[in-house]
């Protein structure tokens, strides 16, 4: 029998309501697959047990994803949500030189990536050749990445020199290799410190941008 007061997972639940439970509940299997794919790995880890270290019986996993791999996308996204968000806040304190909006962009990118590894392990590695939806959610983030890139770069382009030139193609090249970058940086155990890796993604930012300048 469950007691007065708690659920069936022997959560408390006096005066919530059924669907901040449930909320409460979904966050709580995020954090945990989160914490389980960013170290153990997504292939290693089972819903038993994500769902043991989330505190949630196995069968209200189901009233929030269909299986482990539409857990793991919403993981990504979380993941994909808090990168980007690290690059706007850089981005709103650098004034408007673009050279230094860059700069604080790329340095609190790389800050993310070295203060909590589970977030490359999660968006460089674990997330590839696990099915053509996740995938598509890859390019998405790719390709939200060329966004960011487009709106700071393309003021600074330009465009009668190179009328030929897809801005869009080139800034998806860039993206590529700040991402390889910091792929070999995390590969490396973050041997190589942070203010050089950051140096040498600015200088390929920089060789590009001044290519494509006036």
């Amino acid at each position: 029998m469950t007691a007065p007061g708690f659920d069936a997972d022997g959560r408390r639940y006096r005066g919530a309501a059924p669907g901040q439970r449930q909320r409460e509940r979904r966050t709580r299997l995020i954090e945990a697959a989160t914490e389980a794919f960013g170290t153990e790995g997504y292939r290693n880890t089972t819903v038993t047990t994500i769902c043991a270290a989330a505190g949630v019986g196995k069968r209200y996993f189901y009233e929030s994803f269909t299986d482990s791999e539409d857990l793991l996308l919403e993981v990504y996204r979380e993941i994909a949500a808090r990168m980007i968000e690290s690059i706007h806040a850089g981005i709103s304190t650098a004034g408007d030189e673009v050279t230094t909006q860059v700069r604080v962009a790329l340095a609190a990118y790389f800050a993310l990536i070295h203060d909590d590894p589970r977030v490359p392990r999660i968006a460089f590695f674990e997330i590839l050749g696990v099915s053509p939806a996740v995938d598509r959610a890859y390019r998405d983030v790719l390709d939200a990445l060329v966004d960011i890139c487009l709106a700071l770069l393309t003021p600074h382009v330009d465009h009668e020199a190179h009328p030929a030139v897809s801005v869009r193609t080139v800034l998806l090249g860039l993206v590529g290799a700040i991402v390889i970058i910091a792929q070999q940086w995390v590969l490396s155990d973050y041997r190589q410190p942070i203010d050089d890796v950051v140096d040498s993604a600015c200088l390929v930012v920089g060789a590009v941008l001044e290519r494509l300048r006036p």
